[in-house]
């Protein structure tokens, strides 16, 4: 029998765990922290470009959308003043929906109101409504069983156009009324008024037959301050509105 060193092994066991393979390949394991596949490489330029596209769209329908909120944003202008100085006449023809009413004149006739209104409109009334409703005031007209504010020295009817143009703004005037509003719109400081009584004076006073009229009418409101100022103005020779035709 041979010795054993003489013999050359058919196999060795270590290179054969080194070298063989069960003809399968390994698993490649990758990370939940490595970028995948999708995220590298021409793919993600693919779904870059859509997603910027849709973003384009959709920035248009954005700005779609904003031209319509703007579209909804516009205003419409309404002018019902006309309704408002109806139902205003209409509340002042109805003494139970007034709040204040005047005694004119030594017949004292009645004339109402809304204090709201007249004192917003009118510093000088406002302190004789308010005077009206002092305590002191208030316990002297329980005596007398009457809380209306007295009037002196004024016609029933122009004293009435005054209260209707202090709640309505507008008034019709002639020449017979001119003046006594003109001293209404002065005693109680509304001045738009007053600046177009005196407008109309101008006019009505540049007509010769008109100067018997008004003369009247100044000597009626004698102890009033615009009467007098009316009544020297008739008696100038040549009136405020001819002066300034004639100035050159």
């Amino acid at each position: 029998m041979d010795n054993l060193e003489d013999r050359v092994p058919l196999l060795n066991l270590d290179d054969f765990e080194e070298e063989s393979s069960s003809g399968y390949d390994s698993p490649v394991f990758v990370s939940d922290s490595e970028p995948s596949l999708s995220s590298l490489g021409g793919d993600t330029d693919n779904s870059n470009s859509c997603s910027s596209s849709e973003n384009d769209i959709s920035s248009d329908d954005d700005g779609d959308d904003l031209d319509d909120l703007e579209d909804l944003g516009d205003t419409m202008h309404v002018n019902s003043t006309e309704t408002v100085v109806n139902n205003i006449k209409y509340i002042l023809s109805m003494p139970q929906l007034c709040d204040v009413t005047f005694e004119i004149g030594p017949q004292r006739f009645l004339v109402h109101g809304l204090k709201a209104v007249i004192g917003s409109r009118s510093k000088v009334l406002q302190d004789m409504i308010l005077q009206q409703n002092s305590p002191q005031v208030q316990r002297k007209t329980k005596k007398s069983k009457t809380q209306n504010i007295p009037i002196h020295k004024y016609d029933i009817d122009v004293f009435r156009q005054f209260i209707n143009f202090v709640h309505t703004g507008s008034v019709v005037m002639d020449i017979t009324t001119v003046v006594g509003i003109t001293c209404a719109a002065d005693e109680f400081d509304v001045p738009e008024l007053s600046d177009a009584c005196w407008e109309y004076l101008r006019r009505c006073s540049a007509t010769a037959t008109n100067i018997p009229v008004l003369q009247n009418e100044t000597d009626r409101y004698f102890g009033h301050r615009a009467a007098k100022k009316i009544k020297i103005m008739l008696l100038q020779d040549v009136s405020p509105l001819r002066r300034k035709e004639t100035v050159v």
